[in-house]
């Protein structure tokens, strides 16, 4: 399993590995957090690794991690997405596993879920930013839905 949470803003580090610690136990050294060309070529395989953006990139700061963090907190991605937003107060966004690269899933700050389409120039250059939801999602009653057509809809 692997997991890539697109977060819409910051998720304090400190905050972050001591939630990961007390809920799930992972060491808070086992929590990266930074570039990853500014690990040491020697430094231990982190269990989590939290990204900035580059620059003011929507959803730009990015957590990965793989089966140790599957195995620790025993919950898939759109599920951990949903405890980190709802812990941290903040969006996040993860693929919904449709073969579209601008369908996304916005997991809003309250928990609740919905497929979203993003802008494909932006997201060409690592930028995801919302353009619409493509069903209602009751966390996000600002954001206009327009479902997708019908011969699109494969999900």
């Amino acid at each position: 399993m692997r997991y890539q949470i697109h977060f819409e803003g910051e998720l304090p580090a400190d905050a972050l590995r001591r939630f990961l610690h007390q809920e799930y136990g992972v060491a808070s050294e086992a929590v990266y957090v930074g570039r990853i060309e500014d690990r040491a070529v020697d430094d231990p395989r982190p269990v989590a690794m939290l990204t900035p953006p580059d620059e003011d990139e929507g959803f730009g700061w990015i957590l990965t991690g793989d089966t140790a963090l599957a195995d620790a907190t025993g919950q898939g991605e759109r599920d951990l997405a949903v405890t980190l937003a709802r812990t941290f107060g903040v969006r996040a966004l993860v693929d919904d596993g449709s073969i579209h690269p601008d369908r996304w899933l916005l997991v809003s700050t309250d928990g609740s879920s919905g497929r979203v389409l993003t802008d494909e120039d932006a997201a060409a250059d690592g930028d995801l930013r919302i353009v619409h939801a493509l069903e209602p999602i009751s966390g996000e009653p600002q954001l206009a839905v327009v479902p997708p057509p019908e011969w699109t809809r494969d999900w």
